[in-house]
């Protein structure tokens, strides 16, 4: 039934953050490119997101149904909507007083769309920008002018760019919403004034609510926050605080009822899941967690978000454990695709450097409970340990941190050089350092392709030369030539001499040039053994 006169509160996100991709999340990382480009590309996965008769969404971002159950416990169910964009003309009315949109990235500013929207340089801003924009200024929107709020972890970025006014955005709302939200937006239905920028205080964390309603890819969250201190990052500063199983297993329920086959766990790290002090993983809770969910009636598939090395070196059981689990209900396998050969279980880590210095000063937390000292070891080993389990990660690095010099950035070189000889089987997703508002480092400047030094170049192309090598060998008779044509040519004229040498690596050819980086004999024989969980098992020291 439509709402002609429309709900009250109406709650939606973009399309291109809203959208499932055939349920495949990593997926998603294609709305970093510019618009031209995967606006084209993923056509088919922004229209027609799943709607119910009514209008309202079938299932959307976890964040949006962690608001709405906010909401509609504070104002009634039939004060408020979530609708994806193809459907606001139908909840959105003259009785609408507040449109609140949640995002992630809505100016294209967070590290991913930045580093390569700016990489491939033409096709216009980043596809999660774009579809920002096109959401806000939707008909409906523009026609009944509600009070327009803006939420979510990417908010900072609309005050960052001085772009709330231009954009018509009454209120930004920053940090988390248990206790803040239902009473600023009491205020907002009462017409009472309220600042432009709200930033929230951090809530009870016995106050977070059940979702009523599916979320996308059928997201529930195990844990908040991570406690670690990295301080390039925002939740790393949060004290960490995990989900009670009878709750989680409460959500997994909401989204199977919903139609949702697969279970999304959402974390900054699956293995601070109940962990004990020091980040010492607790083994059984986390299996314990992992077994309830897979064993729950229609669950075919469970995804994961985010990990990190240190706790599977630690605990040698815990992937004996918890990877015949996962592999029986990972979406990674040979029946999905022909470029998988055998099922594996992926996850996000992050690597960022292979300088034991940096990691000193922005990341010493991160290597717990493990001294950061063994770093580059430490990764070697992890990476190994996730490997022999078929656990292939999606691994990002960072380059242009603050402080880097020449000598950090030929030891991630020296890191990158190490994994690729001893095969491992990872994605490298190569980033530039973005300070994140709330981080720590959130006064820093930003680092842009025309400030990387030659060496900083060297680290993109030689990520991207190993996933090329490693996830699509028979197809380098297409990328080689497509990344020397299109792109070598390109990063030459735009920027400069710096990325020659590096961009001809990526399109195929040998460096004759050793970038003022000497070759050493372990990283530059052609065949090394894989990685072996003992190869660094001596070096590392727990804290």
């Amino acid at each position: 039934m439509t709402r002609h006169r429309g709900y009250p509160i109406v709650l939606t996100a973009s399309r291109a953050e809203a959208s499932e991709y055939d349920n495949n999340p990593f997926a998603a990382f294609i709305c970093t490119f510019p618009y031209k480009l995967s606006g084209l590309f993923l056509r088919d996965h922004l229209e027609n997101l799943p709607s119910n008769p009514d209008g309202t969404a079938t299932r959307t971002i976890y964040g949006l149904r962690k608001v709405e159950s906010l909401l509609t416990d504070a104002f009634g169910d039939d004060a408020v909507a979530v609708a994806h964009y193809d459907m606001l003309d139908r909840v959105i009315g003259p009785d609408t007083k507040i449109v609140a949109i949640s995002s992630m990235d809505p100016m294209g500013l967070a590290y991913v769309s930045t580093t390569y929207n700016s990489l491939i340089g033409f096709g216009g801003e980043a596809l999660n920008a774009s579809e920002f924009k096109r959401l806000i200024s939707h008909p409906a929107i523009q026609w009944y002018k509600p009070t327009i709020v803006v939420g979510g972890a990417g908010s900072w970025q609309i005050a960052e760019a001085g772009m709330q006014e231009a954009l018509g955005v009454d209120v930004l709302f920053q940090g988390e919403g248990e206790d803040d939200l239902v009473p600023l937006f009491s205020k907002l239905l009462r017409n009472e004034a309220v600042p432009p920028i709200v930033s929230a205080k951090k809530p009870d964390r016995s106050h977070i609510p059940l979702i009523k309603h599916a979320a996308s890819y059928g997201m529930v969250e195990i844990t908040r926050g991570c406690g670690r201190g990295c301080q390039f990052c925002s939740p790393t500063n949060r004290t960490k605080y995990s989900v009670p199983l009878p709750f989680i297993m409460k959500e997994v329920a909401v989204n199977v009822a919903s139609g949702s086959r697969s279970i999304f766990t959402v974390t900054e790290d699956i293995f601070l899941y109940k962990s004990k002090p020091n980040f010492v993983p607790n083994r059984p809770a986390i299996v314990e967690l992992y077994k309830s969910i897979a064993a729950y009636p229609g669950v075919e598939n469970i995804l994961l978000s985010h990990a990190s090395l240190a706790p599977v070196i630690y605990d040698r059981k815990l992937l004996d454990e918890l990877s015949p689990i996962l592999l029986e209900k990972t979406k990674w396998r040979p029946e999905t695709s022909g470029f998988y050969k055998k099922p594996f279980v992926s996850v996000e880590v992050g690597i960022e450097t292979g300088s034991v210095r940096l990691m000193k000063l922005h990341m010493k937390g991160k290597a717990l409970p493990y001294s950061v000292d063994d770093w580059p070891q430490l990764v070697l080993q992890g990476i190994g340990t996730m490997n022999d389990a078929d656990w292939w990660p999606l691994c990002t690095i960072m380059t242009g941190q603050p402080d880097e010099t020449e000598a950090d950035v030929r030891a991630t070189l020296d890191l990158i050089d190490d994994l690729r000889n001893h095969h491992a089987k990872m994605f490298y997703t190569p980033v530039l350092f973005i300070p994140l508002q709330d981080a720590v480092l959130g006064n820093q400047h930003r680092t842009n392709l025309k400030n990387l030094s030659e060496l900083q170049w060297e680290v993109l192309a030689k990520c991207w030369r190993n996933n090329i090598d490693f996830w699509a060998p028979d197809l380098k008779w297409l990328y080689h030539p497509m990344f020397f044509f299109s792109h070598w040519f390109y990063a030459r004229w735009r920027h400069g001499s710096k990325a020659t040498a590096p961009m001809m690596h990526l399109s195929g050819f040998p460096l004759n040039k050793k970038v003022d980086r000497p070759c050493m004999p372990e990283f530059c024989q052609d065949v090394q053994p894989s990685i072996s969980p003992s190869l660094t098992n001596g070096f590392l020291r727990r804290r």
